[in-house]
């Protein structure tokens, strides 16, 4: 079974035989914190650093590195500890870039097509920027 962020922070907790609340505590954050990570809810990279250097892990210690890279899988959903994660983050930010590549070829051959003079693009992209416009 492969480990995610959240049963890392667990067992690296435990390991320091630590409850939720000591290492609230001794973070200065809201138990609730602790829970919400180990749970695997949203929560800031910059809190789980806080929260492991409260636990003794340098910011450059194995157990970080690895935090941090399990971490950034879960929220960009590329799988960086895996073979090959490059191929796979190509893809990721492919599927972003081509509806707005599609997008700017169709609008490309719109302004083209209908012989558009350089005031009525600028007026195009004015309403572009201001949606608001559009609804007068």
């Amino acid at each position: 079974m492969r480990m995610d962020y959240p049963q890392l922070f667990r067992s690296l907790r435990e390991a320091k035989s630590l409850t939720l609340e000591q290492l609230a505590s001794a973070a200065a954050v809201h138990r609730n914190t602790v829970v919400n990570i180990e749970g695997g809810r949203p929560v800031k990279f910059k809190t789980i650093a806080l929260l492991m250097q409260k636990m003794g892990y340098a910011p450059s210690s194995p157990e970080m590195k690895s935090m941090a890279l399990l971490w950034l899988e879960k929220v960009s959903g590329i799988p960086f500890s895996r073979a090959e994660p490059g191929s796979t983050a190509k893809k990721t930010i492919e599927t972003y870039r081509t509806p707005a590549r599609q997008s700017a070829h169709r609008l490309c051959d719109a302004v083209i097509e209908e012989s558009l003079s350089p005031a009525q693009i600028d007026v195009l992209l004015f309403a572009a920027r201001h949606p608001e416009v559009m609804s007068i």
